[in-house]
C-alpha cells in the first residue's frame, strides 16, 4: 500500500508534534510525505502534480494542527482546486474513488473537551464531518482519524510516544471499522446459545 502524507502547516520549524510526525513519516519507505506550505508558500497550488500524487497512492493521510475547529487554510485552498470535476466528481470525476483517506492532528486542549457538554461542545468526530463528507462525495473511503491531544503540554517522551501511535494508526493495514462490533456479537449468541443449552440439560 502505498502512502501519501499531505501535511498543512504554517510554520514547520517551530512545531514539535507534528515535525516529530512529519519527519518519522518520512522515513518510511512506502510514503510520500507532501509539506504544501513548504511546497506553495504563495498557495499557488499545482493542480495537475496534486492530482498526480493522489493518483499514484492508495491511502491519503491529511495531517494538520486542529485550527479553530478545523485545519490550516492552505488544506481548503488544495482541496478547492486539486479536487476539479472531471477528476474527483461529476462527468468522468472518479479518479479518487476507492482510495482511503484518514487525518492525523494534534489538538490543543483535552479529549474531554470535545464532546457534549464539554467547553467545545462537540465530538472531534463531529468538527471532522466536513472532511468526511467530501471524503464520501468523491468515493472515498474515509477511516478514523488519529488524534494527539494535550498538544501545548506534552513532554518529549509524550510527543515520541504519540509518535509511534501515530505511525502505527495511519499505517496499519488489514483496517474493519466493523471487526470489534462482529466479534462482540459472535461472542455474544455464543454465550446464549451456551446458557440455553446448560438450562436445557
Amino acid at each position: 500500500m502505498k502512502v501519501l502524507v499531505v501535511l498543512a502547516h504554517p510554520n514547520l520549524k517551530t512545531s514539535r508534534i507534528n515535525k516529530a510526525w512529519f519527519e518519522a513519516l518520512s522515513k518510511v519507505s512506502n510514503v510520500t510525505v507532501n509539506d504544501l506550505t513548504a511546497n506553495y508558500p504563495n498557495m499557488d497550488i499545482d493542480i495537475l502534480e496534486e492530482q498526480a500524487l493522489l493518483l499514484q497512492h492508495d491511502r491519503i493521510v491529511l495531517q494538520f494542527p486542529l485550527y479553530w475547529y478545523s485545519s490550516p487554510p492552505i488544506l481548503k485552498v488544495w482541496m478547492d482546486l486539486v479536487f476539479q470535476p472531471g477528476f474527483a466528481y461529476g462527468v468522468g470525476g472518479n479518479k479518487l474513488r476507492g482510495k482511503e483517506w484518514m487525518i492525523a492532528t494534534s489538538v490543543g486542549s483535552t479529549e474531554d473537551g470535545y464532546r457534549a457538554g464539554g467547553h467545545n461542545n462537540f465530538s472531534i468526530d463531529e468538527l471532522l464531518r466536513p472532511f468526511q463528507q467530501s471524503v464520501n462525495y468523491v468515493g472515498g473511503i474515509y477511516r478514523s482519524p488519529f488524534c494527539f491531544f494535550r498538544a501545548m503540554l506534552v513532554t518529549d517522551e509524550e510527543i515520541e510516544a504519540g509518535t509511534k501511535q501515530m505511525l502505527a494508526h495511519v499505517l496499519r493495514e488489514d483496517i474493519n471499522p466493523d471487526r470489534e462490533h462482529e466479534k462482540f456479537v459472535i461472542e455474544s449468541f455464543n454465550a446464549i446459545f451456551a446458557r440455553a443449552e446448560d438450562a436445557d440439560a
